[in-house]
């Protein structure tokens, strides 16, 4: 009986009993709560990388490049991820940095993504591979984006992928699939900021068919997008180079001048197909008849077709001897051919038959730049700066001191006085105020060029005048604005020279 009540309260096969007092007990659970308190805090609160991500991807969205692409490349260095690897490659494009850019996507793609990560990196990667002129493999890329017979969460990129391959056919003159492209991206809930560029190129190619169709789509165009723009998409948004007024304008003015004022708009797109079909419908007893043949002929030469082009503008000059404009663009086509000799002969007739016309100075100008000769060049500028009207002026002066900044000939005798007009002139007008900065800042102004800098930028934030601002304040001694002032830079034109120079100028500060 004894042995038994032992075993029974020992609780060990062993015979020996232990007991832990109640005390002991109140003692260590407490000790067990901190302990457990502190593996949860460390579990909570250690570094986590996709806190890290998140982070990085808040400075992409607001378009802080430069800060993100540290993150990125940092967390590539210690992370092994598809994610990663994804937004490395996305910044690159971003960046224009195409070669390490297709290399961190296709690295992405093997890693495995999601569905949705998929898309992105194949709207990127095709983008990349457009830049790097290797446009089958971009297509062959873009239509492995899930189309919109999927779920809507899905098929979201189906839209942004046919704006892009509407702008690649744009840029091979295939108007019509690029229109079919833009029709239907329209149609598939495209973010706010895609959906206006869609409407305003489809307006572009239905402009010269349905002019008052497209001139009500383009005046309804803000209230019909639905869709808040994504910022991880808004990067990889094509250029627009004219603007959707100048087109409405256009559209709004006299039926009989419609083609001329089109055609040049597609002219200056480069949309040399859509831009001779206009100057061809000018009517032949058009007071316009005569420009618009010497803007026709001067539009195939532009596209391509050079023996042809100046054969027609040979053929305009030689049948109406008197006019200036068909010998201006043949000189012109001349001096881009490098026949400087032709160009001359018809430079001189163009001064005797408009001695006092501006634009006649600007031509011998680019004549005597085409000859390296500066000094004429510049004698040239000024002479088309004092024929000028007085509602020119300002414009003119522009180009006058645009040719000293780029050539660096008499910077600040001839070329800041330019500017000095140029930016009075026009004063509402953000890159007259950034060519003054650069001269005054080249012309040891220092504060001068930061005021007008930042005029500038209060006008139109651009690189050029962001970097010109940092590179004026770094000359003051103010390095740490000046190393903001370099990354605004490089974040407003990430894929240009500014963004070089400006990465530059930041790992020269001390």
């Amino acid at each position: 009986m004894t042995h038994n009540k032992r075993e029974q309260h020992s609780g060990s096969s062993s015979g020996f009993t232990f007991r832990v007092p109640r005390l002991a007990f109140r003692v260590v659970r407490p000790a067990l709560y901190v302990l457990l308190l502190a593996l949860t805090a460390r579990l909570i609160f250690q570094p986590d990388p996709r806190d890290d991500l998140r982070h990085a991807d808040q400075l992409f969205r607001t378009a802080h490049y430069h800060a993100a692409l540290q993150r990125y490349v940092e967390l590539a260095a210690n992370h092994e991820s598809a994610e990663i690897k994804l937004r490395l490659g996305m910044i690159r494009v971003v960046r224009g940095e195409y070669d390490l850019a297709e290399r961190a996507l296709r690295h992405a793609m093997t890693l495995g993504l999601y569905e949705a990560d998929r898309n992105v990196a194949a709207l990127y990667l095709g983008q990349a591979l457009i830049e790097r002129g290797q446009p089958l493999g971009a297509l062959r890329t873009w239509a492995q984006i899930d189309s919109c017979d999927r779920q809507a969460a899905i098929c979201r990129y189906d839209g942004p992928r046919r704006v892009l391959r509407a702008e690649w056919s744009l840029r091979q003159g295939d108007y019509a699939s690029a229109e079919t492209d833009f029709r239907t991206a329209l149609a598939l809930n495209l973010p706010a900021d895609w959906y206006a560029l869609a409407t305003y190129r489809l307006s572009l190619l239905e402009s010269a068919r349905t002019p008052a169709a497209t001139l009500a789509r383009l005046t309804q165009a803000e209230a019909s997008a639905t869709a808040p723009a994504d910022p991880l998409l808004t990067p990889l948004l094509p250029a627009a180079r004219g603007t959707s007024d100048e087109l409405r304008a256009a559209l709004a003015d006299d039926p009989a001048l419609r083609p001329q004022l089109l055609g040049r708009i597609y002219l200056d797109q480069d949309l040399y197909g859509l831009a001779e079909a206009q100057f061809s419908q000018v009517a032949p007893n058009s007071p316009n008849a005569l420009a618009a043949a010497a803007y026709a002929a001067y539009t195939r030469w532009r596209a391509g077709d050079r023996q042809e082009g100046l054969k027609r503008l040979e053929q305009l000059v030689q049948e109406h001897p008197d006019e200036p404009r068909a010998r201006t663009l043949l000189a012109l086509a001349y001096l881009s051919t490098e026949d400087t000799a032709a160009a001359r002969t018809q430079l001189d007739t163009i001064l005797a038959l408009a001695p006092s016309d501006p634009d006649v100075h600007l031509v011998w100008a680019n004549w005597y730049v085409a000859q390296r000769d500066y000094v004429s060049a510049s004698t040239e500028y000024q002479r088309a700066l004092a024929q000028a009207l007085p509602g020119q002026r300002g414009a003119y002066a522009l180009l006058v001191a645009r040719f000293h900044l780029t050539n660096t000939y008499d910077l600040c005798e001839l070329g800041l006085p330019a500017a000095e007009l140029a930016a009075r002139e026009l004063s509402d007008n953000g890159e007259a105020w950034t060519t003054l900065a650069a001269h005054r800042y080249h012309c040891n102004n220092f504060a001068g060029a930061v005021e007008a800098a930042q005029l500038a930028l209060a006008q139109t934030p651009g690189a050029a005048a962001a970097f010109y601002l940092g590179s004026a304040l770094t000359a003051l001694g103010d390095n740490e604005a000046a190393r903001q002032t370099f990354i605004q830079a490089a974040d407003l034109a990430p894929a240009s020279v500014w963004r070089e120079r400006a990465e530059a100028a930041l790992a020269s500060l001390p």
